[in-house]
């Protein structure tokens, strides 16, 4: 069985993941960015080639119901083949993302993004990451969903 939605829907917000792929595959070769981190048998030899991971996942956030967005809290992640290489890449992002603070079209998409600020979390204890090249920034955005399609009417409220 197949997964088929109602005629009427014209989707909703943009996924900010995918979002955040879009912006930064473009700009940083090399570099694959992922939901998630494959397993150290696999991104231990692409680190070793050269290569490196973004991961781009949402951690939460909010619906404002006033401004009519969508307000993602989206850790990205750099992880790359020394913590100092890490670090430069998510600068790369921090700079990249506060372009955004009044507001743009993220290029090659239909998508307003304005970055709102960098944020604390999620907790992660330090300890527990046996990855020390592992170098996060979690990030709160805004997003607007195309266009003001509202579903009210289709739903009959």
């Amino acid at each position: 069985m197949s997964v088929s939605l109602p005629a009427w829907y014209h989707g909703g917000f943009p996924d900010a993941e995918r979002l955040m792929s879009s912006l930064f595959s473009p700009l940083i070769g090399g570099v694959d960015v992922v939901p998630w981190f494959p397993k150290p048998s696999e991104y231990v030899p692409h680190l070793e080639n050269g290569g490196a991971y973004l991961r781009a996942a949402r951690t939460g956030g909010s619906f404002n119901f006033d401004e009519n967005r969508d307000e993602p809290r989206v850790q990205i992640a750099a992880l790359s083949k020394s913590r100092a290489q890490s670090w430069e890449i998510i600068e790369f992002v921090r700079q990249t993302i506060w372009s955004f603070k009044r507001g743009a079209l993220v290029p090659g998409t239909q998508t307003q993004l304005q970055t709102q600020s960098e944020v604390l979390g999620p907790q992660l204890i330090p300890e527990n990451i046996v990855e020390p090249r592992l170098v996060p920034a979690t990030f709160a955005l805004h997003t607007w969903k195309p266009g003001l399609t509202t579903y009210r009417q289709a739903l009959g409220l």
